[in-house]
Order: structure tokens, then sequence, then C-alpha cells
């Protein structure tokens, strides 16, 4: 077999960006006036396969068979990142080595050349790392869960059958899926799929939990000793705020503050301020962005450590479908 040179390799990469229908699998030779050196006839230049697709790995070489040519021939690859060449007895066999799309250029002795497209990959199956999810969050709150791509080919994208859940992945193949959950459960097919064409599907449950807050919660709000009022993830009170801490004329006993009376957050109860649920308790909360809320709440003393005590509160908007929550610390 000869080698090209690599002035030839330049020149047929040069003749391919000129020519590019030119250089086909199975083109024919007929328009074709190369001189053989005194030969009355040129023998076609054909090769099996017009384009082909290889699998990284070199147990999964992938065959082009030279049907008709003049002999001596000789085979390269554009990008050598991609993919690698060489010929065995006569036939050129093409390695795998990175996800990607390049060309096999094949040559015979009368300096013709073939351009046969390669694109490689690394998986016939796509794996996920799961099939089915239970994405379980608050009543009426968003939460968002990931799962991965184990084993693809790249180039992904994620798509839901059901609006309520929305679903993405990056290029490394970590797939996001966010919902917000709904007093009745329901599903999602959120489908992922490569640039090959594989997919795979995984099954997301969205399911309502009426605990206002995790474990987890419960414990950072406790490990924190300082004053402050938080209502729906976020805090109300100011230092200029007047705080409240009595009771009422209707023997409950009142948390919160009051600014003027424009604005207020007054949480009321009976039951005492040792740990354990309260009764009668009333959430009464003001502000300009909030807007006015008065409503009955299921409230509990979590904590009381002799200085301060530490409350939760939740109640549902029924309209909403949402779990509405808030704490507090004070000085008992």
């Amino acid at each position: 077999m000869k080698t090209i040179n690599k002035v030839i390799q330049i020149l047929a990469i040069a003749m391919l960006l000129l020519l590019p229908i030119g250089f086909t699998g199975c083109s024919s030779d007929d328009d074709e006036t190369i001189n053989p050196g005194g030969e009355t006839e040129v023998p076609a230049f054909i090769l099996g396969q017009e384009s082909i697709k290889v699998k990284i790995g070199v147990e999964n070489k992938m065959s082009v068979d030279i049907k008709e040519g003049g002999g001596e021939y000789d085979a390269f690859i554009l990008d050598t990142n991609i993919a690698k060449v060489e010929m065995v007895d006569g036939v050129v066999k093409v390695e795998g080595l990175a996800n990607g799309q390049t060309s096999l250029i094949v040559s015979d002795k009368y300096s013709r050349y073939r351009k046969v497209p390669v694109s490689v990959y690394t998986t016939d199956k796509l794996q996920l790392s799961h099939e089915t999810f239970d994405l379980i969050t608050v009543l009426g709150n968003s939460k968002t869960l990931t799962a991965d791509v184990v084993l693809g080919n790249g180039g992904y994208e994620a798509t839901s059958n059901n609006p309520a859940v929305t679903a993405s992945v990056n290029e490394e193949g970590v797939i996001s899926m966010t919902a917000v959950s709904k007093k009745a459960e329901f599903t999602a097919i959120v489908t992922v799929t490569d640039c090959t064409g594989l997919s795979e599907d995984i099954a997301v449950t969205v399911k309502a939990s009426m605990d206002p807050f995790t474990d987890a919660e419960l414990e950072a709000i406790m490990l924190d000793n300082t004053r402050r009022y938080y209502y729906n993830g976020s805090k109300t009170d100011s230092s200029y705020y007047t705080y409240l801490n009595e009771v009422t004329s209707q023997g409950k006993q009142r948390y919160g503050w009051d600014y003027w009376s424009y604005y207020w957050y007054k949480l009321e109860f009976k039951g005492g301020k040792n740990v354990g649920v309260k009764e009668e308790a009333v959430f009464d909360y003001y502000y300009y962005s909030a807007g006015s809320i008065n409503t009955p709440v299921t409230m509990e003393i979590i904590k009381n450590d002799g200085v301060n005590i530490w409350g939760i509160f939740s109640y549902v908007n029924d309209a909403q479908e949402k779990l509405y929550t808030g704490y507090f610390c004070s000085p008992i």
C-alpha cells in the first residue's frame, strides 16, 4: 500500500472543500478522464458504503469495502480525535475514539478520492439513573429533583408530556425536573433523547406533603435563638418594629410585632407556652406587599428552653391549593 504524503492529503482536503458533490461513496466515474499511464481503460472507483456509524471501542471497528478501484489504496480520517483508520488486506477499517462527526477519505493510485461520512457514538442503549421518581413537595410549593444520564451519546434533550412538570437536561447529562404539587397526585413522563435518537423515560409522580417543615428544617430553626418572625419563607420583622408579647382580652397569648398600626404580624393562641400543639390559633398579618391575612392556623410550640420559645404554624389556602407556613423565635 502506497502511503499518501502530506502534500497529497492537503490537496485532497482542498478538493473536498471545493468539490463536495464529487466525493460520494457510490458515485459514478463516467466523467473522469484520468490517464492511467498508457492503459486504455480506467476502472471505476466505488466504495461499498456511503456512510458509516461506528461505536467507540477497538472491538467495534467498522469496515468500508472497496468494490472497485485502481489499486494502491490509502485512507485517512479528517479528525483523528474522533476516529482512526487502518488498511487490513485491502479492507478499510475505522475505529471510533470519541463521539462526533468526521469523514473518511479513501484514494487509489489515480489520485481519486472518495469521502465517507463517519458518525461515532458511545452506546446503543441510553441508560438513566432512575426509571421512576416520587417528587414530594409541600402542598402548592415548587421543588426540583435531578437524575443523571448514566450512559449516552451526548446532545441530550428532555421533554415532559405534562405541562405541570418541566424538564431540562444539561450537556453533562444532569436531568432537572420541577413541579408544583396539588392536592391530588399526578404523574408525568419525562423523555430524555440523545443525539443519535436513543430515548428513555422517567415516570415522575408528584405528591403533596402537609408537613410544613422537614426534620432538618425544624432542627435549623431551633438552633437559632435570635428573635425573628418568618412567613412564607421570608423574614418579616425589623429592629424598629414594636415586638409583641402579651395576653389579649380573650385570654390568648399573643406574639408578633406592630409598626404604628400600619403593618403588623400577630399570632394568637391558647394553651400556654409549653411545647405542644396549641388551640384556637389565629394568624393576623398585614403588609403592603402581602395584603391582609386573618386565618385560623395549626400551631405548635416546638421548643421552650426557659429563655426563648420557638413556634411554627401553617394553613391551607383551598382556592390556591397551597400550604402556607411560618415560624418565630421570641423571648418567653
